[in-house]
C-alpha cells in the first residue's frame, strides 16, 4: 500500500459509519461470527469488531432458551456445568436468554453497532424445540393452540433419510421436535418475536437448519394446508394480517447445509444459502497446504455466487463433529484470506474460544466471554479492508511456481498472496497492472516492487500479503 493508504482506511471507516448498514453493505462485507459472547461483551468490543474492518455481527439465537445444567455456563461441560447448544433448544420465542442477556442489553448492543455502522444478525431457530418439553412455556403452548398442535405429525419419526423430503422437512433431526412450522398460530406467535428482534434493532437473519423447512412445492405435512413459511418469513406474505418489518433491507440467508437432496437453488429464491461444501473443500486445501487455484475457483453450490454465504469453518464444524478443530490459526486466517479476498460470496468468521490453538474447547472461556484475538489479526483486518476497497472488481486465482502460494488479484487494483509453505518464504514475480512504483502491504508492511508491469517481492513462510 502506497503512503495514502491510512486516508484510505479512514474513508472505509467513515463511510461504513455514514451509511449505516444495509442489506448491501453486509451482503459484500464480512460478518464476525460472535458465538457464545454476551450482549455486554460484544458491545464493549464493537469498537474493535469496526476497526478490524467488519461489517456485521451474528450473534447465537437470542430466544428463551433451555437452562438446564442449573444455568451453567461452560461451553461445552460435564453433567450440571453449561453447554453452549442450549442456544439452539427453544423453550418460547421472546428475547432474552440466561446466556447472552436480557432485552434490554440486545437493544443496547443494537444502538452500539449502529454507532459505528455494524449490522446485526440474529440466529433464529423456527424448526424445532427442546426435547425437554416440559421445559416449554406454558404461555407459548397456548398461543399455538397447545402441544397437540406445536408439532409435524412425524416429528415422533426420525429421520433415516435425509434425501426424502417430506422426511427431512417433518421428521425430527437429532432428537430434535419438529415443529408445525405451517401452523398459523405458530407463525404469527414467531413474526411477533422476528419483529420485535427488528423493532430492537436487528438487520438481518440467520435461519438455522432451514433446510429442515419445506418449500412451497415440497410434499406438505398432513397438517399443514400449505408449505408457506419461506413467503412469510421472507416478506412476501402476511400472516394474520402481519407483514415481516421492513423485509427489503434485511439481510436473510438460511443453514441449507448441502447434500441429501438440498435444492439450495430453490431456496436461493428466497434468501441467501451457506456454501458448506466450499468451506469443506477449503480445509481439505489447508490440510494439505495446496491452495490449487483451479480447484478453487468453482463455488460448488447451485444457488450462485450472490446468494452464499461462505466459511472456513462454522460452529457446527468446530463444535459439533471437531472436523475443523484441528486447523492452526494461521491455516484460519490463509482460509480466509482466501474466502474474503474474492468477489462472490458473504464470508463469515468464526471466532473460537480463547485458549491453545488447533484445540477443541480449550477451557478457558466461558459462555458470555469473548473469543480468541484472531478476529481482530492484522492479516485478517487487512484482508477485511481489502474487501471493501475491491468492491466490483474483478477475480483472479492464480498459484505461484506451485500451489502452496495462492494469488487473488482484483481487477487491476489489488493482489493478496498466500504463502502456505510451512518452511520457506515465497519468492513473488506476477504480471499486474498497477503503476511502478514500491508498494507496502497492508498486513505487515513487506515492501514488493513494480517495475514493467511485474511485482516482485518475496512472503514469509506461513505470511499473508495484501497489496492495493
Amino acid at each position: 500500500m502506497k503512503k495514502n493508504g491510512i486516508v484510505c482506511i479512514l474513508v472505509l471507516l467513515l463511510s461504513a459509519v455514514m451509511f449505516g448498514q444495509t442489506k448491501e453493505s453486509t451482503k459484500n462485507g464480512a460478518i464476525l461470527h460472535c458465538w457464545c459472547w454476551s450482549f455486554k461483551t460484544a458491545e464493549e468490543n464493537m469498537k474493535n469488531i469496526a476497526e478490524a474492518g467488519f461489517t456485521a455481527v451474528q450473534f447465537s439465537p437470542v430466544n428463551t432458551c433451555l437452562e438446564g445444567d442449573y444455568g451453567g455456563l461452560d461451553l461445552l461441560g460435564a453433567d450440571l456445568t453449561g453447554k453452549w447448544y442450549y442456544h439452539y433448544q427453544p423453550t418460547d420465542w421472546k428475547i432474552g436468554n440466561y446466556q447472552l442477556g436480557t432485552r434490554d442489553e440486545f437493544i443496547s448492543v443494537c444502538k452500539k453497532a449502529e454507532e459505528y455502522g455494524i449490522a446485526v444478525i440474529v440466529d433464529v431457530l423456527p424448526n424445532h424445540t427442546t426435547p425437554r418439553k416440559s421445559e416449554i412455556k406454558q404461555d407459548f403452548l397456548d398461543a399455538v393452540g397447545g402441544i397437540e398442535n406445536l408439532y409435524h405429525e412425524g416429528e415422533k419419526r426420525g429421520i433415516t433419510n435425509y434425501g426424502d423430503r417430506l422426511q427431512c422437512t417433518t421428521y425430527s433431526m437429532g432428537g430434535l421436535p419438529d415443529v408445525n412450522t405451517e401452523n398459523p398460530a405458530f407463525q404469527s406467535y414467531f413474526m411477533t418475536y422476528m419483529n420485535d428482534c427488528i423493532s430492537c434493532g436487528a438487520d438481518g437473519f440467520r435461519f438455522d437448519t432451514a433446510k429442515h423447512i419445506g418449500l412451497p412445492d415440497d410434499p406438505k405435512d398432513p397438517r399443514a394446508k400449505e408449505n408457506d413459511f419461506w413467503p412469510i418469513f421472507t416478506g412476501r406474505k402476511a400472516v394474520g394480517g402481519v407483514m415481516l418489518k421492513d423485509a427489503d433491507k434485511l439481510f436473510l440467508y438460511g443453514e441449507v447445509l448441502q447434500g441429501g437432496n438440498s435444492r439450495e437453488d430453490a431456496y436461493a429464491k428466497y434468501l441467501s444459502v451457506v456454501a458448506s461444501d466450499y468451506g469443506g473443500v477449503v480445509r481439505s486445501a489447508l490440510k494439505n497446504r495446496k491452495f490449487s487455484a483451479k480447484g478453487l475457483e468453482d463455488w460448488r453450490n447451485a444457488a450462485g455466487e450472490d446468494k452464499i454465504v461462505t466459511w472456513v469453518e462454522s460452529h457446527d464444524t468446530y463444535a459439533n463433529y471437531g472436523e475443523s478443530a484441528k486447523l492452526t490459526n494461521f491455516e484460519l486466517r490463509a482460509g480466509w484470506a482466501l474466502i474474503a479476498s474474492r468477489k462472490g460470496g458473504t464470508p463469515l468468521f468464526f471466532n473460537r474460544p480463547q485458549g491453545p490453538e488447533a484445540t477443541q474447547f480449550p477451557g478457558v472461556s466461558k459462555i458470555g466471554d469473548i473469543g480468541n484475538d484472531e478476529f481482530k489479526n492484522p492479516e485478517v483486518t487487512a484482508v477485511n479492508k481489502f474487501r471493501a476497497a475491491m468492491a466490483g472488481e474483478d477475480e483472479e486465482l492464480l498459484n505461484g511456481d506451485d500451489a502452496t502460494v495462492l494469488m487473488i488479484k482484483r481487477g487491476d487494483r489489488g493482489i493478496v498472496i498466500i504463502n502456505l509453505n510451512p518452511k520457506k518464504a515465497a519468492k513473488i514475480s506476477v504480471p499486474v497492472a498497477f503503476a511502478d512504483g514500491t508498494y507496502k502491504d497492508a498486513a505487515h508492511g513487506y515492501s514488493f516492487t513494480v517495475k514493467n508491469g511485474v511485482l516482485s517481492g518475496k512472503v514469509p513462510k506461513e505470511k499473508i500479503a495484501v497489496i492495493y
